[in-house]
């Protein structure tokens, strides 16, 4: 695929009812969010797919790209724009090789040591946890603001950074050369989701 455009924030679906995911997912969107990631770990795959349709077709005026989060399968069956995996979720280059070359391909980064197994076909890196979050209990170690500069200092790859971010963190990821942030509780949290995705752009923009 050509050049990447990375949008500076990317908001990830707080697990829920495929309602409230809707609700995140637009309302993150109309703050300004250019991907929205759908994860959820344990929705079927049928209602996981129909619940993907529903947010493409409502994000799309909206300017937005719905991610699918590690469901390998259904990022194929409803064409979604982009895919999201994890680094138990099998081999990137293979998923590359299932899911065509035009589907945006990311991958989580969690140490500086995984950068050397990354193949080509990934366009862009989630790397965190940042701080520990109660978004995903099992997360791997906190690596902070600074191990975040350390693993984008060693690769070519965009970088978001996830785990715990808020609109405060802005400034040092951008001054440490990151792409933008990923959020979840920042703005599914927010008692304005809309007015929380903004000002988390607002923060990415005047940092």
């Amino acid at each position: 695929m050509s050049a990447l455009d990375i949008p500076p924030l990317c908001f990830i679906t707080e697990p829920a009812t495929p309602e409230a995911m809707i609700e995140q997912s637009i309302a993150a969107a109309k703050g300004g969010a250019g991907w929205v990631q759908l994860r959820h770990k344990t929705l079927p795959d049928a209602e996981f797919a129909d619940l993907a349709r529903t947010l493409m077709t409502a994000l799309k005026p909206l300017g937005a790209k719905l991610l699918i989060n590690d469901r390998v399968e259904v990022a194929i069956a409803v064409k979604a724009p982009g895919l999201h995996v994890g680094q138990s979720d099998g081999s990137p280059a293979d998923i590359r090789r299932r899911i065509g070359p035009d589907m945006i391909l990311g991958l989580s980064v969690e140490t500086k040591d995984q950068l050397s197994a990354i193949p080509s076909g990934v366009d862009y890196l989630g790397v965190g946890p940042i701080r520990a979050t109660g978004s995903k209990p099992d997360h791997a170690a906190p690596i902070g603001l600074d191990g975040f500069a350390g693993i984008v200092s060693l690769t070519s790859l965009p970088c978001l950074a996830i785990g715990g971010v808020t609109h405060h963190d802005a400034a040092a990821i951008k001054h440490s050369g990151g792409a933008g942030l990923a959020v979840i509780s920042a703005i599914s949290k927010a008692d304005n989701m809309e007015a929380a995705s903004r000002d988390l752009l607002n923060a990415w923009r005047d940092a």
